[in-house]
C-alpha cells in the first residue's frame, strides 16, 4: 500500500461523516461531533502498519481484543490500515476485526468486530 496516511488528522466515520473518533474520559474511543487531532506515523508503508497517537490526551490508540473496544494505551500499538471501499479499514495486522461505529448517536463507543457488510467499517483521515 503506497497511500498509507501519515501526519496529523482527524478520523471520521464514512457512514456517519459528522462523527469523529474522540477519546473519552475513560480512555475509550467514541464517535463525537468533534474529533481529536491524532498523529499517524507509518511503521511499514507496504503493509499499511501505523501507530496513532492522540496528543490531546497523551495516549496511543489501540485495540483491546478481549473487550472488542478501541482504547488508549501508554505504549505504542501497531494498527493496520487497509484501503477499501470509500475509506480505510482499521484493524490489528492481518485480522478481520475492524473498527466499527454502529450508529450516529453522539458518544457511541467504537467497537471492534468482523467487518460488517456496511460502510460503518470505513474511516476517512482528514488532514489538518
Amino acid at each position: 500500500m503506497s497511500d498509507t496516511p501519515s501526519g496529523r488528522f482527524t478520523i471520521a466515520n464514512v457512514a456517519y461523516p459528522y462523527r469523529y473518533a474522540s477519546m473519552s474520559d475513560d480512555k475509550q474511543l467514541v464517535g463525537q461531533d468533534n474529533g481529536n487531532m491524532v498523529q499517524v506515523d507509518v511503521i511499514d508503508n507496504v503493509k499499511g502498519l501505523v501507530t496513532i497517537y492522540d496528543g490531546s490526551v497523551g495516549v496511543y490508540i489501540g485495540i483491546d481484543l478481549k473487550k472488542n473496544r478501541v482504547v488508549g494505551y501508554e505504549d505504542p500499538q501497531v494498527l493496520q490500515l487497509s484501503s477499501a471501499g470509500d475509506g480505510y479499514l482499521i484493524h490489528p495486522e492481518d485480522q478481520d476485526k475492524v473498527w466499527v461505529l454502529d450508529n450516529d448517536v453522539k458518544g457511541t463507543a467504537i467497537t471492534v468486530e468482523p467487518a460488517p457488510d456496511s460502510n460503518k467499517k470505513y474511516w476517512a483521515f482528514i488532514p489538518l
